[in-house]
């Protein structure tokens, strides 16, 4: 068990509890984390938190499968009741790259669904370190090619505008995919890994454990998702070292304010607005990595996000 002793003056009381609730349930850092353990882990921590909200998107569900030229990739189809038929947004979940799931996300994307009245399809890409890089990225990249082709088939119109979102390692998948792909209108990025690198001024700020997302952590999901081999400053890897972004579409940046991926968002945001794109920021107040996908330890939170997010969609 961690215990967090120390605290952030700025902790707002939800990131207070979320860090109590944290401290039963983490597990060890370093070298000793396991992939079993802590893929089980992020599923208890989010079934723990979001429960009570299990059951009660107003919509219908839809299991599905996308075949790709090298695998079959499940996605979940969320159609909210009197669902808009001009756009339509695909879910990329975090955790690494290496943890998480369609099942971890499942509450923040049907929220989603409901709050913004838009089909969400969430995709469930195969992790690391099974499949490394560029695996799981070329996995989503071929299941929203395939989305955009074949939009009509999920229930918008042909004209249908559509959209690319993420957490975390699926931010970073959103922001790849919206500057390689044609046909992406949108994109939102919640507190993504722009700077996989790790040279932005806030991964030295926020280093104590009590921030959750540790440089220890980061090593091993880096270890695990990346060939050692690996070009980081790749820019379909770190979106901070793209030089060609004039045709990227509008974005909504999502940042928690005590994060080690913070400056990475903030300085993106700065490149996509030098190069004419349209953007949007949201710092949320007192809160660390990971809140989005838990609106039952962060309602006030997410809901701030959640409300930003639907702004954004009406203004596209």
């Amino acid at each position: 068990m961690i215990q967090f002793f120390s605290r952030d003056p700025r902790f707002t009381n939800e990131t207070i509890a979320f860090l109590q609730l944290a401290s039963r349930n983490a597990s060890p850092q370093g070298n000793s984390l396991e992939v079993k353990t802590m893929r089980q882990g992020i599923e208890y921590l989010h079934h723990a938190s979001n429960e009570k909200f299990y059951g009660t998107f107003k919509g219908t569900l839809e299991e599905n499968i996308v075949k790709t030229n090298s695998t079959e990739i499940p996605i979940t189809v969320y159609t909210p009741t009197d669902a808009n038929k001009e756009k339509l947004g695909v879910y990329f979940h975090g955790g690494g790259w290496v943890i998480g799931s369609r099942k971890s996300h499942q509450t923040i994307v049907n929220t989603l669904a409901d709050a913004t009245k838009t089909i969400w399809i969430s995709v469930e890409y195969r992790l690391a370190p099974e499949h490394k890089y560029p695996i799981w990225l070329d996995d989503c990249c071929d299941v929203t090619q395939y989305i955009i082709q074949n939009k009509t088939n999920f229930g918008v119109n042909e004209y249908a505008k559509i959209g690319v979102a993420g957490d975390s390692a699926g931010g970073m998948i959103s922001a790849s995919i919206a500057r390689t792909i044609k046909g992406i209108d949108f994109q939102i990025l919640i507190y993504a890994g722009l700077d996989i690198t790790r040279e932005t001024p806030s991964y030295n700020e926020f280093t104590h454990q009590m921030y959750v997302l540790t440089p220890e952590l980061m090593d091993w999901l880096k270890e695990h998702a990346f060939e050692t081999s690996q070009n980081l400053k790749d820019p379909r890897i770190s979106a901070l070292y793209n030089t060609s972004l004039q045709d990227v579409p509008p974005c909504l940046f999502i940042v928690a304010e005590l994060d080690p991926l913070r400056d990475g968002s903030l300085e993106y945001q700065k490149l996509l607005e030098k190069a004419g794109v349209q953007t949007k920021l949201l710092v949320v107040k007192g809160v660390i990595h990971g809140f989005f996908s838990l609106p039952g330890i962060f309602p006030q939170a997410v809901a701030e996000s959640i409300n930003t997010i639907q702004d954004f969609m009406v203004s596209i």
